[in-house]
């Protein structure tokens, strides 16, 4: 578990320079910023050719968005935190739903598996780094809830 920790402490951490750009660039840009909300016809004062309005919204809009979804994966990262300094992750024992032999037969590879829970029936998916899945497979994976990172820790 704790080398997936690492890769969303990594993965996190890219977010989060992405996410401190994306505000810079739009701090520093304001007049940019208000072009997007002011009339066309206000902007034609400081820009000329309709392309270059157009241009010029959607250069704005992309960061905007970028810096959204940055923030909804920051999020819900931060909400795994107390778990991860706990240590007190999910578990969940069962099938595997689907294949996972995409890549190479790795222990760090990142794979996409669903598990059908034993006790309950519910699929969870989870996002593991470890070797091949395959499909029926029996599965006891420690997993983090709201970003779905987890690791194998019994197989068979």
């Amino acid at each position: 578990m704790e080398y997936a920790v690492f890769r969303l402490a990594m993965r996190s951490l890219v977010f989060l320079v992405a996410f401190a750009l994306c505000v810079l660039h739009l701090m520093r840009k304001r007049d940019f910023i208000e072009a997007v909300f002011r009339s066309p016809d206000e902007v034609r004062k400081s820009f000329t050719g309709r392309n270059d309005i157009l241009f010029l919204r959607i250069l704005n809009i992309v960061p905007v968005v970028v810096a959204v979804a940055t923030a909804a994966f920051l999020l819900t990262a931060l909400l795994d935190v107390p778990r991860i300094a706990g240590g007190d992750y999910l578990r969940v024992e069962g099938v595997a739903v689907c294949r996972a032999h995409g890549g190479a037969d790795a222990p760090s590879e990142r794979r996409g598996i669903s598990v059908r829970d034993g006790e309950t029936g519910e699929v969870i998916d989870l996002t593991v780094f470890s070797g091949y899945v395959d499909e029926g497979e029996r599965l006891a994976v420690e997993y983090l809830p709201h970003t779905g990172y987890g690791a194998i820790v019994g197989r068979g």
